[in-house]
């Protein structure tokens, strides 16, 4: 079984050490396209031992990918970002040598990133991504922003990694995130305009908003993506969380935001920040007992690691501490 790790990147000399050292007894072949770096980038690939090339910019994701694509000859690729990199390098490639030889065969990997603030040591969530996939003519990536893979002849099939593959993700830290949504929102804004809005859309303009603090646009986005025929792979808990974080930002009637909440709970029953939302929701409309009823529910789920591993999920340590300061407060009213 042979491996080719891939990236593109444009002056990464930051992030792309770290990433590079997380990969490097992985590979059989190591490909990076740059794509107009003024930085140290092409040398710190080239001193990894990688083959670079360039590849003029043309605000297409999607092709600088299968540009490189184009030049892998492993049986599989790992794509990774350069601000992304394995927890646990030392069993990559036996992992994806056991998922290899599973039958029925899988087409490609979701595995859990983990987005976090290496200086201010926070995690800011876990999300879901596809960065494992066979090298086959048919898989290739579509869509100038927000790129995701897909099969010519029909539906991936998926293996949900259980965390043995997890990534740790800085693309949103500082001000990253917000130069990212920026920079993807126009992106997204110039297919709109060529093509009008599609509903695969949606949910890459309702993230790019709530990048941008537009509470509006995220939340019209959110609710249209949540409403939409097409749903991403990786499960509707972002979404969710957009809308109602918008509702909460933009003042909407409490009794409004409890609704999506329980729509949100319901269909995520073992999702621990669903269960806090809708507690400090109820917090809000004087429902003391059962605020803390769900609170207490929040804290179970997190503190007994229920929530499954391949979930993504937005409660962190930072928030199960913003619930038990609240809890102490309703315990001192009731």
């Amino acid at each position: 079984m042979k491996i080719s790790v891939c990236y593109i990147a444009k002056n990464e000399e930051k992030n792309l050490p770290l990433s590079l050292e997380t990969v490097r007894d992985l590979g059989d072949e190591l490909i990076v396209v740059d794509t107009g770096s003024t930085d140290a980038t092409r040398k710190i690939a080239e001193d990894a031992g990688a083959r670079v090339y360039s590849f003029p910019w043309r605000d297409d994701f999607a092709a600088a990918r299968n540009f490189a694509l184009d030049r892998a000859t492993g049986d599989w690729i790992v794509f990774l970002d350069a601000d992304e990199g394995f927890l646990h390098p030392e069993t990559v490639r036996a992992k994806i040598g056991e998922i290899d030889a599973m039958t029925p065969p899988a087409d490609a990997i979701m595995v859990t990133r983990i987005n976090m603030d290496f200086e201010a040591t926070d995690v800011q969530g876990t999300d879901r991504a596809a960065r494992i996939f066979r090298n086959l003519p048919e898989i290739r990536y579509h869509g100038r922003i927000h790129e995701t893979i897909g099969h010519a002849r029909g539906s991936l099939r998926l293996y949900q990694d259980d965390g043995s593959l997890s990534l740790y993700h800085t693309g949103y830290a500082g001000n990253a995130g917000r130069q990212k949504a920026e920079r993807n929102l126009r992106m997204l804004l110039a297919d709109v305009e060529t093509g009008g809005e599609q509903p695969g859309q949606y949910m890459y303009l309702a993230d790019c908003y709530m990048g941008l603090q537009d509470w509006k646009n995220a939340l019209k986005y959110a609710l249209l993506a949540l409403d939409s025929p097409v749903q991403p792979l990786a499960g509707r808990v972002g979404l969710f969380h957009v809308a109602i974080e918008s509702m909460r930002q933009l003042g909407w009637p409490l009794d409004e935001q409890l609704a999506l909440t329980d729509k949100a709970r319901d269909e995520y029953p073992r999702q621990p920040e669903f269960y806090g939302e809708r507690g400090m929701i109820l917090c809000g409309m004087d429902r003391l007992e059962e605020a803390r009823a769900s609170l207490e529910t929040a804290l179970s789920i997190y503190e007994s690691h229920a929530t499954p591993a391949t979930a993504s999920t937005y409660f962190t340590d930072a928030t199960a501490a913003v619930v038990k300061k609240r809890l102490e407060e309703i315990r001192e009213l009731i």
